[in-house]
């Protein structure tokens, strides 16, 4: 098959690692896989796995000249399938595949992306796109807010990650803490700072990995944790897999998300992951890490009592918790398998139906 992907945004984001981690391995299964993106980053990556990646320009909502470039693109090498993600990208992307017979798949991150209005359901009645979410907790938000499209056309397809052989034992020294999401309010980052700051320095070491709106405003309220050591602000990596190899524990306070790509990703790097009870993560969480799920409108506290039992663990205890996390991802959220259901879905009901 030829999988082309359509993406319009300008910042890193979950549905933008789901793409590379795709691409890979539809490519390593023969499929031919082309992406048409605005971000030079991401234009850069997705090359980097072999993908016949391009840069597209989008301009204003239903672009005609955008989506003529698209559709003569699309006709030199008619891709089975077009995948896209925002509206930008369905107006644009999704309207070219439309008007050339091509079946268009929005892969939806949050249940909020999908918040019906009249430019949405314009869209989602003249594409009649398949929906792929990566939850039960997302596929729940489009029948919410859109309870008349069509059951049949919604898929859900868990986030998944190719699991590591084995895990990184814990070194000796202070334990090592991160952090991959973007660096926005939501993300909670605040509740992770505000707790670390009531243990003594040198106990643990925290990296952040990721750039966003908020910041500066955390570096500035909690410059203390950084001058004495104990945190460390890294910025936008497209080599998070580096940062997670010198880690022992994943911080995901978010108030918000679907499936959260950092958070399966740390676990199939056999990291020790802390996250709230927040949208489709219970739906891979083993009943055993139960006590490092946060409540869902917790705060710093809550996320202080958690690391203090894990501050408080020997070595040999921490390695088993490291050891039942990735064979969580082994056994859960494994990324074959998941392209395995992926690949029967589109040749059987999307390209076939």
């Amino acid at each position: 098959m030829h999988i082309a992907f359509v993406n319009s945004t300008r910042k890193w984001g979950g549905v933008k690692t789901w793409t590379v981690d795709y691409a890979r391995e539809l490519l390593a299964r023969g499929h031919h896989v082309s992406a048409h993106v605005r971000q030079d980053v991401f234009l850069d990556r997705l090359r980097e796995e072999g993908v016949d990646a391009h840069k597209a320009g989008f301009g204003f909502d239903f672009n005609p000249v955008s989506i003529v470039r698209l559709m003569a693109a699309f006709s030199r090498n008619r891709p089975d399938v077009v995948i896209c993600n925002i509206k930008k990208d369905m107006n644009i992307g999704g309207m070219a595949a439309k008007l050339l017979g091509i079946p268009v798949i929005q892969r939806v991150g949050m249940p909020r992306d999908m918040e019906d209005d009249k430019g949405v359901a314009f869209l989602l009645k003249t594409i009649r796109p398949w929906m792929l979410c990566p939850s039960r907790s997302v596929a729940a938000g489009i029948r919410r807010y859109m309870p008349y499209f069509p059951e049949e056309r919604i898929k859900v397809i868990h986030n998944a990650k190719r699991p590591a052989e084995r895990i990184t034992p814990v070194r000796t020294g202070p334990l090592r803490l991160v952090s991959t999401s973007q660096v926005n309010q939501e993300k909670g980052h605040e509740f992770v700072l505000e707790a670390l700051e009531s243990f003594p320095a040198g106990s643990f070491r925290y990296d952040v990995v990721g750039t966003g709106k908020y910041l500066e405003t955390l570096r500035e309220r909690h410059a203390a944790l950084a001058e004495r050591g104990d945190l460390v602000w890294h910025g936008f990596s497209v080599d998070v897999a580096s940062h997670l190899a010198e880690s022992d524990i994943f911080l995901l306070p978010s108030m918000s998300e679907g499936m959260p790509n950092a958070l399966l990703e740390a676990m199939s790097a056999g990291l020790i992951p802390v996250t709230r009870d927040i949208g489709g993560v219970r739906e891979i969480w083993p009943d055993a890490f139960d006590w490092l799920m946060l409540p869902t409108e917790s705060g710093a506290e809550a996320v202080r009592v958690v690391l203090a039992k894990l501050l408080d663990m020997d070595r040999t205890q921490l390695d088993a918790l490291k050891e039942a996390s990735l064979e969580t991802c082994r056994s859960t959220f494994n990324l074959p398998k998941k392209i395995d259901e992926f690949e029967r879905w589109v040749r059987d009901e999307v390209v076939g139906g």
